[in-house]
């Protein structure tokens, strides 16, 4: 069977297509984690006592309980550092935008890699430190809603800057170059 020859806009909305079923495929795993509800601990650990020692370093007293970060001492202000506020999630997203971009050379995707997860990384604990300097300086309920809302759009945006950032990753190192250049 011959196939039908294809335009332009043909190739285009496969290659779209393309690299849509791959995503899906791609992002399964997190689907998998989720359903067998595996154990981030190690990671909540990590995580925990990073926070633990950027709150430190910005003067803030808390105490470290286990997974418990306990800010403040006359209105303590409790934070459960859980599976889900560990980033995570955004890694494997960004993981799976990586490899399910077509024509991507596999040194592309693991550099991509080696400088987008560990940014995530550093995107979520900034997360848990603003909430934390939002409760201290300015409102309770302002924080919560900094954490339940507009961080978790922040963490959705930084995926998607540091993907297109790694997609015009050629166009970025010409641009880095000519500014070293002046």
């Amino acid at each position: 069977m011959k196939l039908p020859k294809m335009g332009k806009n043909d190739r285009k909305l496969l290659n779209v297509l393309l690299f849509l079923a791959r995503l899906i495929l791609l992002s399964l795993p997190m689907y998998v984690v989720l359903l067998l509800n595996v154990d981030m601990y190690w990671l909540q650990v990590m995580v925990s006592d990073h926070a633990h020692a950027i709150i430190g370093l910005l003067g803030i007293f808390a105490e470290k309980d286990g997974l418990i970060l306990v800010i403040g001492q006359s209105s303590p202000f409790p934070i459960y550092i859980g599976p889900d506020c560990t980033g995570w999630k955004s890694m494997m997203a960004f993981f799976a935008l990586v490899f399910a971009t077509l024509g991507a050379s596999m040194k592309k995707r693991l550099a991509g890699l080696v400088v987008g997860i560990p940014l995530i990384y550093l995107g979520n604990l900034t997360r848990i430190t603003v909430v934390v300097l939002i409760e201290r300086m300015l409102d309770r309920e302002l924080a919560l809603f900094f954490h339940d809302f507009l961080w978790q759009a922040g963490l959705i945006s930084l995926v998607m800057i540091l993907w297109l950032g790694w997609l015009n990753w050629e166009n970025l190192q010409k641009h880095i170059i000519a500014i070293k250049e002046r």
